[in-house]
C-alpha cells in the first residue's frame, strides 16, 4: 500500500504531503489528511455531502483549490470535512462531493490553525507506480 501522508518543514509554514496509488485516490485522500491536521478528534456525526467543481491550469492548482475549500468549510462554515468522492477529475477540471460533519466544539480540538493552502511550491506528479502531491499551507 502506498498511501499516506505527513509534514515537512518550511520556513514559517507547514508543508502537507500526500501519496496515494492513483491520481484519484490521491484527491480523494487530501481533504481528510488535511482536515486531520487542522483538527484533533472523532469523526463521528451527521454526514453530508457537498459538491464541489474547480477550474484550473493543472492538477496543483485544482489540489491548492480542493484543500483550501476544506479551510473555508471549517473556518467559515463550521463543518469538518471527513471524506471526498471524486466524479471527473482531469488537468484543468475537478468534479468531486466533500464529506462533511458538523463541528461539534466539545469534541473537535484545533491542533494547526491553518490560514490557507498556498499555490507557493504546489505540485501533483508521478512518483514510481504512485502519486504525490504536496502544498505549503499558511499557518
Amino acid at each position: 500500500m502506498t498511501s499516506g501522508s505527513g509534514t515537512m518543514e518550511h520556513t514559517a509554514d507547514l508543508g502537507l504531503w500526500v501519496q496515494a496509488d492513483s491520481l484519484e485516490e490521491l484527491f480523494a485522500g487530501a481533504p481528510a489528511s488535511l482536515a486531520e491536521l487542522m483538527v484533533k478528534g472523532p469523526r463521528d456525526g451527521q454526514l453530508a455531502w457537498l459538491p464541489v467543481s474547480f477550474q484550473g491550469v493543472d492538477h496543483a492548482e485544482l489540489l491548492v483549490q480542493l484543500l483550501s475549500e476544506v479551510v473555508y468549510l471549517w473556518d467559515a462554515e463550521g463543518l469538518l470535512t471527513v471524506a471526498a468522492k471524486i466524479s471527473e477529475l482531469t488537468p484543468g477540471t475537478l468534479e468531486a462531493r466533500l464529506g462533511v460533519i458538523p463541528a461539534d466544539y466539545q469534541k473537535h480540538r484545533p491542533n494547526e490553525a491553518v490560514k490557507a493552502v498556498t499555490y507557493h511550491q504546489a505540485s501533483v506528479e508521478p512518483m514510481g507506480s504512485c502519486w504525490r502531491a504536496q502544498v505549503i499551507l499558511d499557518l
